[in-house]
Formats: C-alpha cells, sequence, structure tokens
C-alpha cells in the first residue's frame, strides 16, 4: 500500500514535464531586463560603430566598382541596428 502510494506521488510529480505547456511559463522580470537590454545596446553600438567605420571609408567605398555603394550600406547598418532594438523591446514586453 505504502509502495503504491510512493509511485503515484512520484507519477504526479513528472506529470508535469510530460505537459507540452509545462515549458511555455513566462520568464521573470529581471531576465527580461537582462535580454532586452542586451539587445536593445547591441542595436546601438551596432549603429554607432557601423556608421563611425563607414564614414571612415567613404571615399574608398565611392570610388570602388562595388554595385553596393554608401547609401546601400548605410541602410544595412541601419535596418540591422534598428531590428536588433525592435527585438530588445519585444523581449521585454512579451
Amino acid at each position: 500500500m505504502v509502495l503504491k502510494e510512493l509511485l503515484s506521488a512520484k507519477a504526479q510529480k513528472f506529470d508535469d514535464f510530460e505537459d507540452p505547456k509545462a515549458f511555455g511559463k513566462d520568464d521573470c522580470l529581471s531576465c527580461r531586463i537582462v535580454g532586452s537590454t542586451a539587445l536593445t545596446s547591441l542595436g546601438g553600438y551596432v549603429y554607432f560603430s557601423g556608421m563611425q567605420q563607414l564614414r571612415a571609408q567613404q571615399k574608398v567605398i565611392e570610388l570602388s566598382k562595388s554595385k553596393y555603394k554608401y547609401g546601400s550600406r548605410q541602410l544595412g547598418i541601419v535596418s540591422l541596428s534598428a531590428t536588433l532594438v525592435g527585438l530588445g523591446i519585444y523581449r521585454m514586453f512579451n
């Protein structure tokens, strides 16, 4: 009788892990803050350092025969940094 109760208690204890919704729980607030701060600050870093490097190489880029000129590279940096900042904001509130 006691053995049956122990086995049923063990089975109830592990039923949460077999439930697919058990792992869908929300993160704690500190995890959200750290994750969103990391993504947002990474987006800012990508923007400022990318634009600085782009300005330093502006003459070389304009004189090159590449089809990707200054404007398209600038658009790439802006879109990448905006995506990272957007992911940081999304991470905080969802």
